[in-house]
């Protein structure tokens, strides 16, 4: 046989294994997206059940791996560093926690979580709309971004007594990480506290695995719902503000095992009126029940 021809045949089957590679991409790529049918099915469904969507559904699924987080290492002078800038400031240690003082600020820090008070907020007093409570709790999360090296983004904003709670998650590789987060309290005054939890980011580990879709974990969610109906007997209508998919503990706990955590993707849904979100494990659609109000 010649070359040519054989150039020619090695050619042609390139070609149809490059169509036969792109239809079963095509069908996994299928198969890991909400149809439009499943998206109308599932608002029909909650409508019926008195629990209206009020934002967007996520419509693609690809496998996900775990993320592995470890404990954080921080010094005294790093958090002074990251929170007090110039300031003169009080150290002082009362068993696991470390409380550093200033003229405007405390911040206690315990393992992987903190709070930060303002003293006397961080402005002059003023009626607080949402959008400059984003715009203020941006600007502070951006200057401790430049100091870490992290990019973190708004997840969530709630209307709490007296202002907002802006949340913020870091963002790694495109996906939300929910155990590092922010929480800028912001009232009339400006900011008041930020609570934080932090832990570092080590990567992805182990292989990817389905996850289920949102409609999927809507209907556990539903089934939660109607057993908080049916043991408060009220059957008041529940709206759902936002709905994200991230990594967060299977478990609610701190690390216990060489200072190593693995997270797994879950749904959280944040309710009109909680403060807190249901949080959904997205590899085997059950509900995480330790998040509590």
């Amino acid at each position: 046989m010649e070359w040519k021809t054989v150039k020619n045949f090695l050619l042609v089957l390139l070609f149809v294994m490059n169509v036969v590679l792109g239809y079963f991409n095509y069908q996994q790529y299928q198969q890991n997206v909400l149809t439009s049918s499943q998206e109308k099915a599932i608002y029909e469904v909650l409508s019926q059940n008195r629990i209206i969507l009020y934002t967007d559904l996520l419509t693609k699924f690809p496998p996900m791996r775990k993320l592995s987080l470890s404990a954080p290492m921080y010094s005294r002078d790093d958090m002074k560093q990251q929170f007090f800038a110039q300031e003169e400031v009080t150290i002082t240690v009362e068993f696991n926690k470390t409380i550093i003082t200033s003229e405007t600020k405390v911040l206690t820090m315990e393992g992987n979580k903190g709070e930060l008070v303002f003293k006397n907020g961080t402005r002059e007093s003023k009626k607080t709309t949402l959008n400059e409570a984003r715009k203020e709790a941006r600007e502070f999360v951006e200057v401790l971004e430049k100091k870490n090296g992290n990019h973190f983004e708004v997840g969530n904003v709630q209307e709490i007594e007296g202002g907002y709670k802006v949340t913020f998650f870091q963002k790694y590789k495109g996906t939300y990480v929910f155990a590092n987060c922010f929480e800028v309290y912001v009232g009339e005054k400006g900011i008041s506290r930020v609570k934080l939890n932090y832990f570092n980011t080590e990567g992805f580990t182990g292989d990817k695995k389905d996850i289920c879709f949102s409609d999927e974990a809507l209907l556990t969610f539903l089934i939660e719902i109607e057993k908080e109906r049916q043991e408060t007997n009220t059957y008041e209508t529940v709206t759902i503000q936002k709905m994200e998919l991230g990594y967060d503990f299977q478990e609610m706990e701190d690390l216990k095992i060489e200072n190593v955590a693995k997270l797994v993707p879950c749904y959280r849904i944040y309710v009109l009126g909680k403060q807190q979100p249901y949080v959904i494990n997205a590899y085997t659609n059950e509900m995480i029940r330790e998040i509590k109000e």
